[in-house]
């Protein structure tokens, strides 16, 4: 950090970082920008909101209601051992959205995004049995290097944004500069299976 910026302005601009680009906000980004990108916007708009329903929306819900009963410390689930019942009750709740978006014959490459946030989820639910990886950076890497992929040249700006949150989680204390590279390599890998996906 810069001896010219006061700890307390650095928090502020972290905690605002670690918003912006939350795990649930980059990910519902990331499913309507692959469906729309893929199916055009008449048709990809209803499938990636349908999806992010049943992948961030549903279990956002979950965790906001349960940090409201006191079940759950914060919404990011800062407690390493809140995140296993949390992120089981996600991975049912997208099972069920992939069955519906089968249904309906959504995208393909969208159910594919689905499926490779299921395996980070997975990755990550194993790993924070023993170890708090950072889960924002890991979405921060899968989004940014998806987007790339989709996008092309105007896309390298969005690879800005894990090091954002890297610096972020760090700043606010909620992780390791160790866990955070944890993470960007998980969202590598996630980003990596989507590409292998896709044909």
């Amino acid at each position: 950090m810069h001896p010219a910026i006061p700890r307390s302005h650095a928090r502020l601009v972290a905690k605002v970082v670690t918003e912006v680009f939350a795990p649930a906000v980059l990910l519902s980004a990331l499913l309507l920008i692959v469906s729309v990108h893929t199916a055009g916007l008449a048709r990809g708009i209803g499938s990636g909101l349908l999806a992010v329903l049943f992948v961030t929306g549903l279990p956002l819900v979950a965790v906001v209601l349960l940090v409201r009963a006191g079940k759950v410390t914060d919404h990011h689930i800062g407690n390493r051992r809140q995140r296993a019942p949390i992120l089981g009750g996600s991975l049912v709740s997208i099972a069920l959205g992939v069955w519906i978006l089968q249904l309906i014959d959504a995208p393909a490459d969208l159910i594919r995004a689905v499926l490779s946030s299921v395996a980070g989820i997975v990755a990550v639910l194993v790993v924070n049995l023993f170890w708090k990886l950072s889960a924002h950076s890991a979405v921060a890497v899968f989004f940014s290097l998806v987007v790339l992929f989709l996008i092309g040249l105007p896309g390298m700006a969005a690879l800005a944004i894990p090091v954002a949150v890297g610096w972020s989680r760090v700043v606010l204390e909620a992780h390791t500069v160790a866990q955070v590279l944890a993470g960007w390599l998980v969202g590598g890998g996630i980003a990596l299976l989507y590409l292998t996906l896709v044909p």
